[in-house]
């Protein structure tokens, strides 16, 4: 018997959560990986790493990989939109 077959014969409280699509939501990505920066600022890993030894952003080195919190990434961008607007 296959699992779907097996999950409509069951009372509705006894389908695991998985399999409830109504229960689905969207995950928000909370970090940005040196990739989705790159492909951001459309800047190289290079310059990143350059702004990382300037301390331009905070960031976060987990198993050797390089992450950047979203929310302190769009602070900064609307800080520095902001101040693009009050140079005009």
């Amino acid at each position: 018997m296959n699992r779907r077959k097996k999950n409509e014969q069951r009372p509705s409280y006894r389908i695991p959560d998985f399999e409830d699509k109504t229960k689905r939501q969207a995950v928000e990505k909370l970090y940005y990986d040196t990739a989705d920066m790159a492909t951001l600022f459309n800047v190289c890993a290079r310059t990143l790493q350059r702004w990382r030894n300037e301390g331009v952003f905070p960031f976060k080195r987990i198993r050797g990989k390089i992450y950047y919190l979203k929310s302190k990434i769009d602070e900064y961008m609307e800080r520095e939109e902001g101040a693009d607007e009050d140079q005009e």
